[in-house]
């Protein structure tokens, strides 16, 4: 069963811009941590299924550090994947198919019930993403004086999930409300990281 999914990775997190964790294990800003990873799917397969342009939302409460694991999570597919699609994404992002969702899923002890929803993603220069009763991002791109985007390169934690390279933005007003989840707004922390999984 092998499978391939390029596309963006659009994050927000609890935590202050920049992420400490991203170079390592770190305390975050409030002692735990949450995040919200939109995968924005360009092209994909699995298994024979096409998942081209197909959204998931990676939800994830923390009770110390990115690094340290242990947290809660829950997924949420966009509302127009079909049955084959929706079995084939969760399988891949809850870990079991191996590759780099794998190593994401390890950091979850506890996986809520997979959601259903519309997730609406606009992916011009401010990228949002807005989840239907779930929350919401808005990323501001952190640019030099010559509007250059700030990028972070081959950072440990996210080179374990493959991902080379995130552009860093602002994330203030980002806020998530899951059931069964914790409530919680951004600190600022937020990126858009292009990705290329295989397994």
């Amino acid at each position: 069963m092998s499978w391939k999914i390029t596309g963006k990775m659009i994050e927000a997190c609890s935590c202050h811009a920049a992420c400490r964790c991203t170079l390592g294990p770190a305390e975050p800003d409030r002692g735990w941590c949450s995040g919200a990873f939109t995968f924005v799917i360009d092209k994909g397969n699995s298994d024979g299924v096409d998942l081209d342009g197909r959204k998931v939302l990676w939800l994830i409460d923390l009770p110390k550090d990115f690094a340290s694991g242990g947290g809660t999570g829950r997924l949420y597919i966009d509302e127009d994947a079909n049955e084959s699609q929706r079995r084939e994404l969760e399988a891949i992002f809850t870990g079991n198919r191996g590759g780099p969702g794998e190593v994401l899923g390890g950091l979850v002890a506890r996986w809520l019930p997979t959601g259903s929803t519309a997730i609406t993603v606009n992916e011009g220069g401010n990228p949002s993403v807005s989840v239907r009763d779930i929350g919401h991002a808005e990323l501001a791109p952190i640019r030099d004086g010559n509007g250059e985007t700030a990028v972070l390169q081959n950072a440990p934690v996210l080179g374990l999930i493959a991902i080379e390279r995130a552009e860093l933005a602002r994330s203030d007003g980002s806020r998530f409300a899951a059931p069964e989840m914790r409530d919680w707004e951004s600190g600022g922390h937020g990126s858009v990281n292009p990705f290329s999984w295989s397994a």
